[in-house]
């Protein structure tokens, strides 16, 4: 540890000694450096002192270099060059990141934060192979146990808190459909106009169909779950072609709702919240690519509900 300390007192000392030969003058090194004279000072005295010679001696201009000074100072400017340039390779080497790094998402974020991701990892980090999975929550938290995603976007509704989750958006589902359907005459939807209704929903095991169907059920309500599907976009067929609806974040139709084939209302009486989380495998150690990719997708989904 000594040696350590010792060797970091001999850099930040050859460092000091280089600014006062270029300077001629400690007031003006210490000002280039940003440090105080009273600090310099004593920098370059512990040099002389583990050297055991002056560097420097006074005139009435300020400092020039001792006879022992003009000898050493052309390799200590050599060897000060060569450890900023090993610094500058490790910095670099630490930045440029690779390895490849699995991303499990729901449909409600896929489209936008694909390209968004991508586009950031091919300028900064092009060494990062991404392979994004799309599926339902209940799938992207299996990766996640089983250790086949690094990280996993998920939804939960309700108050519950995943373990080693962080939140990146909360929203409220919505009753989505074509515009022609009688449901979207309201505002938003009371859950009781629901019942008799023709709804296609995630296949089960699914977080919110068995949100959804555990409401209706405290409710008294009976819903008419007509199609359990696998993947949004059947579910979408299923709207436009059999005038179903769904139960939905609407950013999940985003695309379709922008285009007018679909039209969404919030759901009420009651309301079912949703937040959509991120977490990371424990299955084994996060690299640090997988850390980079982490970082960047909390940004761009936090930076998109602003």
């Amino acid at each position: 540890m000594a040696d350590t300390a010792d060797s970091s007192i001999a850099v930040a000392g050859l460092k000091a000694a280089i600014r006062v030969a270029s300077h001629g003058s400690f007031l003006r090194a210490a000002i280039s450096m940003g440090v105080s004279q009273s600090q310099l000072s004593r920098r370059v005295a512990g040099l002389e002192s583990r050297l055991g010679q002056k560097l420097f001696y006074r005139h009435g201009r300020g400092v020039a270099l001792t006879d022992f000074g003009q000898r050493i100072m052309p390799r200590v400017q050599s060897l000060i060059a060569e450890l900023e340039a090993f610094d500058a390779l490790v910095s670099d080497t630490q930045a440029q990141l690779s390895g490849d790094v699995t991303v499990g998402v729901i449909p409600l974020v896929s489209r936008h934060l694909a390209s968004s991701l991508v586009r950031r990892l091919q300028s900064t980090h092009p060494g990062i192979r991404l392979r994004m999975l799309e599926a339902y929550s209940g799938q992207v938290e299996e990766w996640l146990s089983s250790g086949r995603v690094d990280i996993g976007v998920f939804n939960r509704y309700g108050d519950a808190r995943p373990v080693c989750a962080d939140p990146l958006m909360r929203g409220q589902v919505s009753v989505i459909g074509t515009p022609n359907h009688l449901l979207f005459r309201q505002k938003e939807v009371p859950f009781d106009l629901l019942q008799g209704v023709p709804i296609a929903m995630p296949a089960r095991p699914n977080s919110l169909t068995d949100r959804i169907l555990g409401a209706a059920a405290s409710h008294g309500i009976s819903l008419n779950i007509a199609l359990e599907a696998g993947t949004s976009s059947l579910i979408q067929e299923a709207m436009l072609a059999s005038g179903f609806v769904t139960l939905s974040p609407a950013g999940t139709y985003a695309k379709a709702i922008s285009n007018n084939q679909l039209t969404a209302r919030y759901l009420c009486n009651p309301s079912v919240e949703q937040t959509t989380w991120i977490a990371t495998s424990r299955e084994h150690p996060l690299t640090a690519a997988s850390r980079a990719v982490e970082k960047f997708i909390k940004e761009i989904l936090y930076t998109s509900t602003q």
